[in-house]
This record gives C-alpha cells, structure tokens and sequence, in this order.
C-alpha cells in the first residue's frame, strides 16, 4: 500500500482525540508503511501526543493552519497515486475500512470515495442526526457528489487538476472541493467512520440543522460564504 497511499490529516489543538486516531490506524490492515503526515498548528501539547503514539506508524509532522491550507500543505508532499484525507477526531469501527476503499476506488475506476457518518458517543440525536444525513447525502451523491472531509479518498492527479481545497473558504472545504468531481466517479463506500457529538455540542441541535441547511440553500451564493464565522463551527 505504500507505494499507492499517503494519508493526510489536518491537526490543530487535537489533544484530546489525536491519540484515538493513531491507534485506531495502527490497527488498519495493510497501511504499516503508508506515509501519513500531520498538517499541525496546534498550541496545546497535540504535538507531544503525536510523538508518544506514533510508534509504529510513518509520520511526519509538517506545517499546519486553516483546515484548506493544512490538507494542502500535506498534498503538496504526496507522491502516491492516492490520497486520503482523515480528520483528527476521527475514529473506524472495523480493521480493513482504508484498504476495502482503495479497493473500490481502484476496480471501479473512480476519482473520490467518501464515507457514512456515525456517531461513536451516546448522543442519541447526534446519531439520528448522522443518519438523517445519510440518506440525504446518498440521495444528492447522484447529482452534487459531497464526500465528508473527515475522510476523502482521492486520485492525487485529480485533486492537483481540481486545484486543491479552496482556502478562501472557512469552512465547507470539503463540498466545495467535492462537487467539482463528476458524480459517476464518486462513491459513498459502505463503511462508516465515527466522530462525537462535540460539534452538536457547541451549535445546538437546531443550531447545527439550521447552519447545514442554510449552507446548502446558499452553496451558489459567494456573498453568504464569505461572510460565515468559521469558528462558530470550528
């Protein structure tokens, strides 16, 4: 796998979740070798955490920033036909989710491969919200591909020909990127990964459908994007 792989995750002040990250990947099957370089620009001791659980795993610790900026940093290093973006707090419920998508995105000569959400806490909203979108985001894939930051499988020459993740942005990096792609060489894989329900947390249930819901509405409007509060979200 190391000769078609390098995995990419945006970091900063992930102390907290980080190391779940790293022991979660030292269990996938068949990416002992992979390059995985962690974009940081962390002020809390993140960078420690990295160090203390990357036994085992080939990291490298580069230059982080804003999420576009930090995925691009780490892409600009890449060598391999593939990239895989992964988001800090990102945790996999089964052993073989990266090798089963490189899998399907190369028998299926696809450009993008994303996956479904679920929640690992015990938020039971968060988990219905999670499977709310779901099934929106299977419905949209058809026609507007959207494949969740938190992981992004892509052809490198593609993301390089599609100029990367857009940095003008706050947030929503990850749909704005997407929907360049075509939708019969996009797929959602039938894996999950998980994340808590901390962003729930912050917004507000109704808060978090409303800003989800309002994005979308807007996804053509440049003057509503460029005046969203990332760190409302962030």
């Amino acid at each position: 796998m190391k000769d078609k792989l390098s995995i990419v995750i945006p970091c900063k002040n992930e102390e907290n979740y980080i190391s779940w990250l790293l022991e979660n990947l030292k269990i996938q099957e068949g990416i002992e070798d992979v390059k995985i370089y962690i974009a940081d620009a962390s002020t809390d001791s993140t960078r420690s955490v990295i160090k203390k659980n990357s036994k085992d795993l080939n990291i490298s610790i580069i230059e982080g920033g804003p999420v576009s900026t930090a995925k691009n940093n780490g892409a600009k290093l890449v060598t391999t036909p593939y990239i895989l973006f992964i988001d800090s707090d990102v945790r996999f419920f089964q052993k073989t989710v990266i090798k089963d998508t490189v899998k399907l995105l190369e028998e299926n000569n696809l450009d993008l491969i994303g996956l479904k959400i679920k929640c690992y806490d015990d938020s039971i909203r968060t988990s219905l919200g999670f499977m709310l979108f779901n099934v929106i985001n299977k419905i949209l894939s058809y026609w507007c591909p959207f494949a969740v930051g938190a992981y992004m499988l892509t052809r490198t020459d593609k993301f390089n020909k599609l100029g990367g993740f857009p940095a003008k942005y706050a947030t929503s990096e990850d749909f704005f990127l997407s929907k360049k792609y075509k939708p019969n060489k996009f797929m959602i894989a039938d894996h999950y990964f998980g994340q808590d329900s901390r962003r729930f947390k912050k917004m507000g249930y109704l808060g978090m459908s409303w800003y989800l819901i309002k994005n979308f509405l807007n996804r053509n409007n440049e003057k509503h994007w460029k005046n969203i509060d990332g760190k409302k979200y962030w």
